[in-house]
């Protein structure tokens, strides 16, 4: 197995990308903590794992409380000994038109996506630095911090921060063995997603979830929404040792994507 004996905190684990990034890692031998905002949600991401012959346990997290995430590295050194791996899945989207975005939804997700993805970085790093043992931060980016987009500029913009902040931990770590890259995944059928079709598709567009979902299949070269498992094998890549020289990336994983 690629990750045996690697101990790894996963933010965002209770659905979504998260969950299904969790369930593959423990596959491949590495101990989870499971974390979420929704503590029931991260308890079955653990369960399902340890049905699944793999280690897993939960706890309730909000990224944006610096308690929280002190208390989750903290468990994760009790409990498996020790963080190797770190999964920041943790994320929100705002669709609202740019000229009613409010100053407390910009700073809402800016909490949630940047600084969180941040400081459970640096919390993590701090316990790895002094592991002496190296390990792998890995942040959940998007194509939306690509390039911007009219309906969601606080999203765009806080995974556009969280692309450089990536780079720079890249930079500042590497010298201790702790490798930071992140995943910019397009376009996901995920409980998001079908929370953006809602809010956006019905209450800005008046269209139907079906008919955004044929919009933007035809600019997916692919021709289909991504799924979590199409992530799977890079995270588990970016977490082992054959990912040792990438440093610093954001790998696409977006089916081919066209941008105008």
């Amino acid at each position: 197995m690629r990750l045996s004996g690697r101990r790894a905190l996963v933010t965002g684990a209770g659905s979504g990308l998260g969950q299904e990034i969790s369930r593959a890692w423990a596959r491949e031998g590495a101990a989870v903590l499971c974390t979420d905002l929704n503590p029931e949600t991260a308890s079955k991401t653990a369960a399902r794992i340890v049905e699944e012959g793999g280690v897993g346990a939960a706890m309730g997290m909000d990224v944006a409380k610096d308690c929280d995430i002190e208390a989750a590295v903290a468990s994760c050194v009790q409990q498996f000994g020790g963080i190797d791996l770190v999964l920041n899945a943790a994320g929100i989207v705002r669709y609202q038109p740019i000229l009613e975005t409010t100053r407390e939804s910009f700073h809402q997700t800016i909490d949630v996506n940047l600084f969180g993805s941040f400081f459970v970085a640096q919390a993590a790093a701090r316990r790895m630095v002094l592991q002496g043992t190296g390990g792998a931060i890995i942040n959940i980016a998007s194509i939306a911090g690509r390039h911007g987009a009219g309906m969601a500029l606080q999203y765009s913009a806080s995974k556009a921060a969280v692309i450089n902040v990536t780079q720079s931990l890249a930079q500042a770590l590497i010298c201790h063995g702790i490798n930071v890259n992140a995943i910019a995944p397009g376009y996901m059928q995920t409980a998001m997603w079908d929370q953006i079709k809602r809010n956006y598709a019905g209450g800005l567009l008046g269209v139907t979830g079906e008919d955004i979902d044929l919009n933007i299949c035809a600019t997916i070269a692919a021709g289909r929404l991504g799924v979590p498992s199409d992530l799977c094998e890079a995270a588990i890549f970016l977490a082992g040792d054959g990912a040792r020289y990438v440093v610093g990336q954001t790998l696409n994983i977006d089916g081919g994507v066209e941008f105008n």
